[in-house]
């Protein structure tokens, strides 16, 4: 006699990526594969020279830069709709394929100087539709807390590593053609949308509403950077934010423009930046074990201004390589540092909170590349770095002495950031 079948439907256990879903390791390999293959960037370290090439001048083309920050800044106000109403894996591959319309029209420059915006706008769109959901999926797919950080970790190691060997490559390959870089990069990005298609028809975990005890501490939280998410938010926003002008914009003028280093040489000392970025991320785990959070912070701030102010300083070679290690080991451990700050939220929660973080980011290095490109178009290079410096060092000081004693964990104080 045959069991008869219970008439209770599944529980939310059985859905896609929930924690009795068998489907779910295939689906984090599928996301771990599609995270590489993603941030293979051929053209990244190259691409302020492209610009330059072309006769933009030094402040046209970091507004250029910056216009890719400034779009993940915008787009980040609707995405979340786009996530609810489509699902993650469909914003992955529409994300991977406007990425890669937009290096294209860069790289073939189609419609002059106008075509280089469409392209940098569509980059940016392309790269916020992603960005919205990578997270945050990883707290769905794997619901336990240290594992989903392990992941992050491992998967962070693994991403500079691609960075640096396609900027190497990059730079290599420009000497010769220009186009191929492009070409390449547009090649990854519809490699990433396939890879995308297997992580399944997963969907984001929806918020429950907040209760008026909830509510409330929210509301007391709200507006309020002293302490939980929003000081941790402020850190990563400071640090990344001026960090990756520094990497895309600054540190590329300064070598291409002012020191006119040859290409291949550019690429190399660039790819210092994500060796050491890729150290203290695999190092960052190990050190918060002996070591306080609140020195680990004080010594990735202290890194990236002492990066800069060897920039504005001098123009020699190993100083300058020095000064980019060190703003990569400031830069590379912000990431693990800020999500174990974030570690007692749980997972949908932290992936929101990441997401926010990350278009705050954007914003951030929209106005430092824009403020600093009207610098270093004025001839005012030293300025420009002594006053990334400045903000670095001032921002640095207030979180640190806002900083609690103890860390907040209250996903109350996450929910007020959105």
């Amino acid at each position: 006699m045959s069991t008869p079948t219970p008439a209770t439907p599944p529980g939310p256990d059985h859905a896609p990526g929930g924690a009795g879903d068998t489907s779910r390791p295939r689906a984090l390999r599928a996301l771990f594969v599609y995270r590489l293959i993603s941030r293979a960037y051929f053209h990244l370290p190259v691409l302020f020279a492209f610009l330059y090439l072309h006769h933009l001048g030094t402040a046209l083309a970091q507004t250029l830069l910056a216009l890719y920050g400034f779009t993940v800044m915008v787009s980040g106000t609707f995405t979340g709709r786009l996530t609810t109403a489509f699902g993650p894996r469909t914003l992955l591959v529409a994300g991977e394929s406007v990425k890669a319309a937009g290096l294209l029209l860069i790289g073939t420059v189609a419609g002059g100087t106008p075509g280089l915006v469409a392209g940098q706008i569509l980059s940016g769109f392309g790269y916020a539709l992603t960005a919205s959901v990578e997270s945050p999926l990883v707290g769905v797919l794997e619901p336990d807390r240290e594992r989903a950080s392990k992941i992050q970790a491992r998967t962070q190691s693994w991403i500079f590593a691609v960075v640096m060997v396609s900027g190497i490559a990059g730079a290599v390959i420009f000497q010769h053609t220009r186009l191929t870089v492009f070409l390449l990069s547009a090649l990854a990005c519809a490699t990433a949308a396939t890879a995308a298609t297997g992580i399944g028809p997963v969907r984001l975990a929806t918020a429950p509403k907040p209760t008026t005890t909830t509510a409330t501490a929210a509301a007391a939280a709200k507006g309020s950077w002293t302490g939980g998410a929003g000081l941790w938010i402020a850190y990563y926003v400071c640090l990344r934010g001026v960090a990756l002008a520094a990497f895309v914009g600054f540190i590329p003028y300064l070598l291409f423009v002012r020191t006119k280093v040859s290409l291949a040489l550019f690429g190399i000392l660039l790819a210092v930046f994500n060796v050491a970025a890729l150290l203290v991320a695999r190092w960052t785990a190990r050190l918060l074990r002996t070591t306080s959070a609140a020195l680990l912070l004080a010594a990735t701030l202290a890194c990236v201004a002492a990066s800069l102010v060897l920039l504005a300083t001098t123009s020699h070679l190993v100083p300058v390589i020095l000064a980019i290690a060190l703003l990569g080991l400031g830069a590379g451990a912000a990431r693990p540092l800020t999500q174990d700050g974030l570690s007692a939220l749980d997972g949908p929660t932290r992936g929101k909170v990441t997401v926010r973080m990350e278009q705050l980011t954007g914003s951030a290095n929209t106005l430092v590349l824009v403020l600093g490109g009207l610098g270093l178009g004025a001839g005012h290079a030293p300025a420009v770095m002594w006053g990334s410096a400045a903000v670095v060092a001032v921002a640095g000081a207030v979180i640190l002495a806002a900083r609690p004693t103890t860390r907040t964990h209250s996903p109350a104080q996450a929910q007020a950031l959105n």
